[in-house]
């Protein structure tokens, strides 16, 4: 049985499944939640509207993924909405938020030359009327904005401007970790009050979930016979230690390059490890 790689030999068939803006085709263990993002913000009988929704659980649990799944479907069929997915993480200062925004919808970043928030917030404004569309909006990871009210600080300027203008909509989807921040609500009463969000949650996947996750992305995104049973098994284990699923997708794709490095056909415990030290430094 051959034992080691050529240099032009790779493990990978598929490098992208495991990568974190990675969509599964089948997306295991959260229908449920799904379903309750579709209810929510797709509005029912004539009148109704779609409400803000607070995604919260553990960190790899599916939140993320679950939103870019759904606006992915939103931009496939051509719904009337107009997503806008925002990584709070990559950014935050008010400017670059608003440039996001503003980039969606209009396909090019904002010159920079004489711009100001507010003028942002109007031409992003002008641009949702102009296109008749519901603006919905993801900040992801928003807990990075929760130090010194920065999402409040963000969110009541965009609620401002479009309580001025009925015809227009804006709703939000935020995406969090912790509800509570120095022992004070994660969001202001007042912000809760406009936005009344509903919040959907996020449990931490069992033992056998996310077994059948990862056996999914390995038969993906590996040839076969890259991560022996036994190893397998091993990973697992260690997955389910650290308790974020997303961090576990890292791991395999970590231990799978140092296997890779070294020339080998199939990963190792010590591959495994060697990566796990690496995190705990």
């Amino acid at each position: 049985m051959k034992q080691y790689l050529t240099m032009e030999e790779t493990l990978f068939c598929d490098r992208g499944v495991f990568e974190i803006d990675f969509i599964p085709e089948i997306f295991r263990f959260r229908e449920t939640q799904v379903s309750d993002i579709v209810s929510a913000i797709q509005p029912g009988p004539p009148g109704s509207s779609p409400r803000n929704l607070v995604l919260q659980g553990h960190p790899g649990t599916g939140k993320t993924t679950a939103v870019r799944r759904v606006f992915s479907e939103i931009r496939a069929n051509g719904e009337r909405f107009i997503p806008v997915y925002i990584n709070c993480h990559a950014g935050r200062l008010k400017f670059d938020i608003f440039s996001t925004i503003y980039t969606e919808l209009h396909d090019q970043a904002p010159p920079r030359k004489a711009q100001t928030v507010q003028r942002l917030i109007e031409k992003i404004g002008r641009r949702v009327r102009e296109r008749e569309e519901i603006l919905l909006e993801c900040f992801d990871n928003a807990d990075a904005l929760l130090p010194e009210y920065l999402l409040e600080i963000i969110i009541c300027p965009i609620l401002a401007y479009f309580n001025k203008h009925p015809k227009m909509r804006v709703f939000f989807l935020l995406t969090m970790s912790m509800m509570t921040v120095d022992r004070r609500p994660a969001l202001d009463p007042c912000i809760i009050s406009v936005l009344r969000p509903e919040k959907v949650h996020f449990p931490l996947y069992k033992n056998k979930e996310v077994h059948e996750i990862i056996q999914d992305r390995v038969r993906a995104g590996l040839y076969p016979g890259v991560i022996p049973d036994e190893v397998f098994s091993f990973l697992i284990s260690h997955i389910m230690k650290i308790g974020d699923l997303q961090e576990g997708i890292n791991l395999v794709k970590w231990s799978v390059m140092s296997a890779e490095r070294d020339g080998r056909s199939s990963v190792t415990m010590e591959d495994i490890m060697i990566h796990l030290k690496h995190q705990r430094m």
